[in-house]
């Protein structure tokens, strides 16, 4: 036989037929593909029925021709037939189809637009086909892109780049932005009406008093159109119009000139008559305004939020209408007329006839509320009711009661009191709907116990159109995330024999099952493959989940070193079981810098040089300069590290920190390093330096529960001692200290800002000694309870424990066990957000005069706060509405204190005498919380019961000194003045955030 080749053109029928009739019926000796491994073998074998040993045909040419086009991965088929000495090889010469696997922006990019909005513009799509013209497209949508932000003269150079692995095609676009233009002034067609002054200053496209035009911007161009018709429309013309017709570019003097029409149209006079409105709540109340149209629609849209906002003000009779006078004189004025009628409280609510829900479980359903303290006439409207009657027929429907019947009765002058209302919801149940019984058919691949372990249309189960929706939800989502995209569900339901009973059927229509082929990544340039691949959770033969696919997505950009990450799955319609699953990413900037500048206003009590006569503190201000620089993905690795410092009269601070994340390969534990200079100067008695390096390793153990485990290596010391030579010179020393401590907080809050149920456990217990290189041994216990607890609607009862102890053993020689313990490492309270009995950090112990060398100056008292070895603090708050939704108000009880020791606890009421501090200290007080989108902002007023008086002495640092016995009697006297002091009845807080 001779080695001629018969190339079979693409034909399909008859054509084809006639063009291999030479090897019709002879035997396959092989079948070949060139290039090969487009398709995954599994999906080869489906898509073709040539098989080697059987005859040749046309017709199954023809058939896996077009079979191998379905599978969208050829752009072009051809086939060739070469004859042997055992039949004929047929072999499939194809050229493959590509797909978009990345498209990167690169240049210097002025912003706007960023690259993230060219990429968006370009409208080519991950993991679609990739066709030539794209190219061109793509580049004429950014080039308009960038001209509509002024860069007309802006360059774009496509570069191309193929992967033969998955057929991926990787588009880089390199911009040249060029100069942008600035704006120039606007040609102004149609009524104009307003000075071009105030054109200019509404469109904001001149910069006022020095004139100079901004740079153009698609959003400036954009905000300015809509600055001059809202400029029209302050001038009460609600019909006013303002549309950029074009933007005229003069490329010599790289200026553009913007040409807007605008109709301003009639003004437009929006009264009330018959009963006052203001005309803040015409404008939140009638759309008009908002939609920035006069129109029937409208009208009557405003006509019942008007009805719905008397009644809900007490009006229940309020009757509202409107009449649209004609125009005249420029103006058009619409009227609403409207009849107030008697005002009326809503003064008791109550629910009859249920039996399956409890009133509260309905009552927290409902808008209608009676007369409360925040609520002065109860909330009650027709449309309230019609609202309250849907929604409680709904949650009663959804529990298969398909029958329910919601009336509502509303009694005036309740118990003869004229203006008094009450409502009463009459609910008749009916009879509970239940499934009698649930067939299932279709399910051939999936396993029914675990597909339908989430249904809840089972028998005995109550039955509602609701359950159906939640079962195909259910089922649906279990099929997706296996990798079923063509997953069909029906669901049918008829009665049964027995009343109130019904039987379900679902049917579903499965599909092919769809699988992972690979995962192919793209962009990584610093970043380290194995740090992606250590979070690569789909696998080559996985199911293909979109659920997994973008679990993996969050997984990336969760590891904080990418700025976008994309995934898409490729030839996503193409007829394969096999598919890619693309992953783009764009690194993040892997530096960071942030500066921030502030100031503290709140009352110090840091010791002056000039006078010691308020050791309870006093009012001052502190500015505040923070730096922090942070390199992301450190050697590619995912690791952080930020060199962060503080500077303010009060505190100055220096850390370096070197973080490990996902340690151990755990997206649950991350390992930290740090090195700490914090040098702080607050309403304590000295300045706290500690000189720190530590590593700490967090783990979280589930939602609720995290634990820190830390090792610290630090020297701690004292400066700015009130006199340093007044206290022991041990207290004075440096101390280096070595602790270990651990950590755990369990935190089950509904809120971690603003918590209104759940609570809050945390435990913080340390070691320091000897065996870690430490020169002071102690152990150290803090613990925390938080509980929230909802009331009623409206009142959540907020509680807080803290309970500390040191405990040190192996004092040095010279020092009590108590004493040992260096000054920092005491516990400290008082303050916004423990014990608001005191200022920041004036609780517990003070310095009596006790704490003198033998031998040194006269035994005077200085009063300030030392801290203690023991702590027990107890909040509770009763939170309720105060004005609105935003606004709530506080009452609480604070008490407490911070102790010498354990032992000295005591919950006694009152001071002994000046030098006593071991007892309870409460305040009571009312505070403001205003809610902001970063937690409420609060202001407490605090009155102290029983505050602690204490004797100080009032004078400068060196009139202290000289009261010494060595001085003269008349010099030591003049100067030893002890004066009575106390901290104070009244407290005021001002911060962010709830207290606890």
């Amino acid at each position: 036989m001779g080695c001629a080749v018969a190339v079979l053109a693409l034909a399909v029928g008859s054509g084809l037929a006639a063009q291999v009739a030479s090897f019709e019926g002879t035997r396959i000796a092989d079948v070949q593909y060139s290039p090969a491994g487009i398709l995954d073998t599994a999906d080869l074998a489906s898509a073709q029925p040539l098989k080697k040993g059987e005859p040749l045909r046309a017709r199954d040419v023809a058939d896996a021709i077009d079979a191998l086009f379905a599978t969208g991965r050829f752009q072009d088929i051809s086939v060739e037939a070469e004859p042997t000495s055992e039949g004929v090889i047929v072999r499939f010469v194809t050229q493959p189809q590509w797909f978009i696997g990345s498209v990167n922006i690169e240049g210097k990019l002025p912003s706007p637009p960023g690259g993230g909005e060219l990429r968006s513009n370009s409208r080519l799509t991950l993991g679609v086909a990739f066709r030539e013209e794209d190219v061109n497209q793509a580049i004429a949508g950014m080039t308009r892109l960038l001209k509509s932000n002024g860069l007309y003269d802006a360059s774009i150079e496509p570069r191309i780049e193929r992967s033969g692995d998955a057929q991926e095609v990787f588009i880089t676009f390199h911009v040249k932005a060029g100069k942008r233009a600035k704006y120039e002034m606007p040609e102004i067609h149609g009524g104009q009406l307003l000075p071009e002054n105030t054109i200019l200053r509404a469109t904001g496209w001149r910069l006022p008093i020095i004139h100079w035009w901004r740079q153009v911007t698609s959003a400036r161009t954009r905000s300015g159109v809509q600055h001059l018709q809202a400029a029209y429309q302050k001038k009460d013309r609600l019909l006013a119009r303002v549309e950029l017709q074009q933007t005229e570019y003069d490329a010599a003097r790289h200026r553009v000139r913007p040409h807007v029409d605008v109709t301003p149209g009639p003004k437009v006079k929006v009264t009330a008559i018959e009963a006052k409105v203001s005309k803040r709540v015409l404008k939140r109340y009638v759309p008009v305004f908002e939609e920035r149209d006069v129109d029937t629609d409208l009208l009557v849209e405003g006509k019942r939020n008007l009805q719905d906002y008397f009644q809900s003000r007490g009006y229940y009779d309020a009757l509202v209408d409107f009449r649209v006078q004609p125009p005249q004189d420029d103006l058009e004025t619409i009227q609403y007329v409207i009849s107030k009628g008697q005002r009326f409280k809503l003064v008791h609510l109550s629910i009859t006839g249920n039996k399956y829900f409890d009133a509260n479980t309905i009552r927290e359903r409902m808008f209608i509320a009676p007369a409360a303290f925040n609520l002065r006439r109860g909330r009650y409207s027709e449309a309230f009711r019609r609202k309250d009657e849907a929604t409680i027929a709904d949650l009663y429907k959804a529990n298969g009661f398909r029958d329910v019947a919601i009336a509502t009765e509303v009694d005036r002058d309740y118990r003869g009191k004229a203006g008094d209302v009450a409502v009463t919801i009459n609910i008749t149940e009916g009879r509970q709907w239940l499934v009698d019984k649930l067939t299932v058919e279709g399910m051939a691949q999936a396993p029914k116990r675990e597909v339908l372990a989430g249904v809840t249309s089972i028998e005995g189960q109550p039955f509602s159109e609701v359950s159906l929706a939640a079962d195909r939800d259910a089922v649906l989502t279990w099929y997706y995330k296996h990798g079923f995209p063509d997953a069909t569900f029906k669901a049918a339901w008829r009665q049964s024999g027995a009343p109130d009973r019904v039987e379900v059927s679902y049917t579903i229509v499965e599909g092919k099952q769809q699988f992972v082929r690979g995962v192919m990544m793209s962009g990584l340039h610093t970043t380290h493959r194995s740090l992606v691949d250590k979070n690569t959770t789909l696998k080559p033969g996985d199911p293909l989940s979109p659920v997994d696919e973008t679990a993996m997505q969050k997984q990336f950009y969760d590891l904080g070193v990418f700025a976008r990450v994309d995934t898409a799955i490729e030839n996503p319609a193409g007829d394969t079981q096999h598919k890619y699953v693309l992953y783009d990413f764009e690194e993040a900037n892997r530096y960071t810098l942030s500066v921030g500048v502030g100031a503290q206003v709140a009352r110090f009590g840091q010791p002056s040089a000039y006078s010691l006569g308020s050791p309870a503190g006093t009012t001052g201000f502190s500015p505040e300069g923070s730096i922090s620089i942070t390199r992301l993905n450190f050697l590619g690795l995912g690791h952080t590290i930020t060199l962060h410092g503080v500077y303010s009269t009060i505190d100055k601070l220096a850390s370096l920190s070197y973080q490990q994340p996902h340690f151990w390969n755990s997206d649950r534990r991350n390992l930290t390093y740090a090195l700490v200079y914090d040098n702080e100067l607050d309403v304590r008695t000295f300045a706290s330096r500690r000189e720190e390096v530590s590593v700490q390793l967090s783990q979280k153990y589930s939602k609720s529960l995290t634990a820190m485990f830390r090792f610290a290596y630090r020297g701690v010391s004292v400066s700015d001692v009130v006199i340093p030579v007044l206290l022991i010179p041990q207290l004075v020393q440096p101390v280096r200290i070595g602790i270990f401590s651990a950590n755990f907080v369990q935190d089950r809050r509904n809120n971690a800002v603003n918590p209104s149920r759940g609570m809050l456990n945390s435990a913080d217990v340390g070691i320091a000694g000897s065996f870690f290189g430490s020169q002071r041994s102690f152990g150290r216990v803090l613990l925390r309870n938080a509980t929230y607890y909802r009331l009623t609607k409206n009142l959540i009862l907020a509680r807080q424990t803290q309970l500390g102890i040191i405990v040190p053993f192996t004092a040095p020689t010279g020092l009590t066990d108590q004493e040992s313990v260096p000054l920092p490492e005491r516990f400290f309270a008082g303050g916004a957000d423990s014990l608001r009995a005191f200022a920041f950090n004036e609780a517990g112990p003070r310095d009596t005069g006790a704490a003198i060398v033998p031998g040194g100056p006269s035994s005077r008292p200085t009063g300030f706060p030392l801290g203690g070895n023991a702590l027990f603090v107890n909040n509770v708050e009763l939170r309720f509405p105060l004005l609105g939704e935003n606004i709530q108000g506080v009452f609480f009880h604070d008490m407490g204190n911070v102790f010498t020791s354990l032992s000295d606890m005591s919950f006694r009421f009152s001071q002994r005498n000046p030098q006593d501090f071991n007892y309870t200290v409460h305040a009571a007080g009312f505070g403001v919380r205003y809610r902001t989108p970063v937690g409420p902002v609060r202001f407490d007023v605090a009155y102290t019961i029983n505050p602690p008086s204490f004797d100080g002495f009032n004078g400068t640092p060196q009139q202290l000194l000289l009261c010494n016995p060595n001085n003269p009697a008349s010099l030591a006297q003049s100067y030893c003045q002890v004066t009575r002091q106390n901290t104070g009845h009244f407290q005021y807080f001002f911060s962010i955030g709830q207290t606890f």
